[in-house]
């Protein structure tokens, strides 16, 4: 009998993965993977495993396995293991659900006309139940105007086009959420899709399953139960890292015909940090991991001062110099060798200073998680138009400011930047003009609103503005549907430029309006810092950007009191200090997620993602009761508990054991 070693304990579940691969009798699978377990590394193994015939007759019958990734860098690292085989199909969900419909011109209109149709009727109804002519009653005018006009142009599209991580402008462009559906839709409701994606598919595999949308996860689940047997659909993943708040909360659930392989090993951590981890997750769904045997001690610290009177910048920088003495580890000093980690991103917003910008954009269930993530496609018209062309400005780089130019604004495209008609300017005339105003915004050092940087850019058409930004522009100044509205002297011609853009999100009420139009009065440096944070290129990390990674220094920061948007995650409530709210509570009695869970599952990502040391710095208004609750469910002992003194800085920690 052979001795279960770190090397081999997981073994099993890595077997399990091949016998499903099989062309002759597949078979679907989730395989459940911890923090630090190795799940990429059982992908990418099962991939570099598949024997020569499988390849060979997916080659002779033009076959491929898709491979869904996380991310982009994912899908590049994937794609090098399998020194790019064409064979495998390495995508990002948002990539592979286009490769689904790409080309379906005639069948994307339909639904679109259907869909239009039904949400100009749902606008309809909320018009004729208004009064006045408010705001509300003027944004919904335009909202139908806009979705009209859509729906009337329909017709004209010969393409539709996409780009899954780029801006989407111009009547021919879908937005993401509309791919999502789109594939959604046609794996559930057209037998023709169906078959075509079970001739070109033997195997579908999704990393991170569980922050897959949940639409279009539910329409492979649907899918594979229809046709199981002839596709295997191999989902990996961990429920308890789920980031996103349209995952499919209870996937774990719902595939209970499926083949589950588990693993067990953690090989990031240290063994104290392991059973922190284990701890944490008991209660939720009891998994438990193991650490390696190379991997002993290990060091956890909980630093725990009061919400009033802390000064919290001396508060962490002592915390870190305390860590640096327990562990005999200097670098803990050294703040850029440190990863410093919140709880919830509000935190981050608070310290780096994008609040008022943070606050109305993540409260819209529409708008939150591509806002937290960096994706919404509205916000880029800031961090990847604005923003770059005042930099390069400020720079005096000529070169780098055309190509933000070429690459978002349609007046130096191939028709706009032609000579204009009888004398006129050409789109590149009237680009630098408007160029030129924008940059009179930030003379002497101002820092402008985006509400005044966003009308001058309507103004000037620099660049195409969304809907969703569209409806927050002052009434008496209009988007020009085309550059043949600008006055002669300003500029040309171009009829047929379009300016505009579907809506990215449809708004269903004004909800989303009011929240951009909030969200708009904040300067122009709120976004620079946003992005920045979004880019992970600040001194806190946001939980995209640290999935899957790993750093021997963690320092994770609670802070409950410092943030002006309640509800996403509360680290109090976890911890007993405060009781779930009625409204939390009437949720968890039906079913659906709580404040506790959202923010044991954040602990979770953020603790597991420490190799050597793991300080967690927690502000409270009753520091005491959330030290007799880590005690309690020997989460840390009481050694490893540090409390802060009365001035502010902190108690003599005993000597690491």
């Amino acid at each position: 009998m052979t001795d279960v070693t770190d090397a081999n304990c997981d073994a099993g579940a890595d077997e399990m993965i091949r016998a499903c691969l099989s062309l002759d009798q597949p078979r679907s699978f989730f395989l459940f993977a911890g923090a630090g377990s190795g799940k990429t590394r059982s992908l990418k193994d099962a991939l570099e495993g598949l024997d020569t015939q499988t390849l060979t007759t997916l080659r002779k019958h033009s076959r491929k396995i898709a491979v869904i990734t996380y991310t982009n860098a994912a899908a590049d690292e994937i794609t090098r293991r399998v020194k790019a085989d064409p064979v495998f199909q390495v995508q990002t969900i948002h990539s592979f659900a286009w490769s689904l419909i790409e080309g379906r011109t005639a069948d994307i209109r339909r639904w679109l006309e259907s869909n239009l149709q039904t949400e100009i009727g749902k606008e309809q109804v909320d018009h004729a139940k208004g009064r006045g002519r408010g705001d509300a009653h003027d944004k919904r005018i335009k909202k139908i105007a806009s979705k009209t006009k859509r729906l009337e142009r329909l017709a004209e599209i010969r393409a539709f086009t996409y780009s899954p991580v780029g801006d989407n402008f111009g009547r021919d462009a879908l937005q993401h959420t509309e791919v999502i559906a789109l594939a959604a839709h046609f794996l559930t409701e057209s037998e023709t899709f169906q078959n075509i994606v079970l001739a070109r598919y033997p195997f579908i595999l999704i990393d991170e399953s569980q922050d897959t949308m949940k639409p279009l996860m539910e329409a492979l689940l649907t899918f594979e139960a229809r046709h199981r047997g002839r596709i295997a659909l191999g989902l990996l993943g961990d429920t308890m890292q789920r980031i996103y708040t349209d995952g499919l909360r209870d996937l774990d659930k719902r595939v209970g015909d499926f083949a589950q392989p588990a693993k067990q090993m953690n090989h990031r951590s240290r063994a104290r940090i392991v059973d922190l981890a284990n701890a944490i997750r008991r209660d939720d769904d009891g998994r438990q991991q193991r650490a390696r045997e190379d991997k002993p001690g290990g060091t956890v610290r909980v630093f725990l001062a009061p919400n009033e009177g802390t000064d919290r910048a001396a508060f962490e920088a002592s915390s870190r110099a305390e860590m640096a003495r327990m562990t005999g580890d200097p670098a803990w000093q050294n703040a850029e060798a440190i990863k410093t980690l919140t709880i919830e991103r509000h935190m981050a917003a608070a310290r780096l200073g994008f609040s008022e910008l943070f606050e109305p954009l993540s409260k819209p269930d529409k708008l939150k998680d591509g806002f937290r993530d960096g994706t919404l496609p509205a916000m880029r018209l800031f961090t990847h138009r604005v923003l770059p062309l005042v930099t390069a400005q400020r720079d005096g780089d000529a070169f780098a400011a055309m190509a933000v130019l070429r690459d978002g604004s349609p007046l130096v495209d191939k028709r706009g930047i032609r000579v204009g008609r009888a004398g006129q300017a050409t789109g590149l005339d009237v680009a630098r003009a408007g160029v030129a105003a924008l940059m009179t915004l930030f003379k002497d050092e101002r820092d402008p609103s985006c509400a005044e940087v966003l009308t001058l850019v309507a103004e000037h058409r620099l660049f195409p503005i969304p809907d969703q930004l569209r409806l927050c522009l002052p009434d008496d100044r209009p988007v020009a549907q085309n550059l043949a509205d600008i006055p002669a002297e300003q500029g040309p011609f171009l009829d047929e430029l379009d300016l505009t853009t579907p809506e990215d999100t449809p708004p269903t009420d004004t909800t989303i309006t009011q929240a951009w139009t909030q969200a708009l009065e904040t300067p122009v440096s709120q976004v620079a810092r946003y992005r920045a944070y979004v880019e992970d290129r600040s001194p806190y990390g946001t939980h995209q950007g640290v999935k899957g990674l790993e750093f021997p220094r963690v320092m994770v920061i609670a802070d409950d009191a410092h943030t002006r948007f309640k509800g996403l995650a509360s680290y109090e409530t976890l911890f007993g200090v405060k009781p779930l709210g009625p409204d939390a509570q009437k949720k968890a009695n039906m079913g659906e997620e709580t404040t506790i869970e959202r923010t044991r599952r954040l602990l979770y990502v953020t603790c597991t993602r420490a190799e050597e040391s793991l300080a967690l710095v927690l502000y409270s208004e009753a520091p005491d009761t959330i030290r007799s609750f880590l005690i309690s469910k020997k989460w840390v002992t009481e050694d490893e508990i540090v409390m802060a003194s009365t001035d502010g800085t902190y108690q003599e920690a005993a000597p690491q054991s």
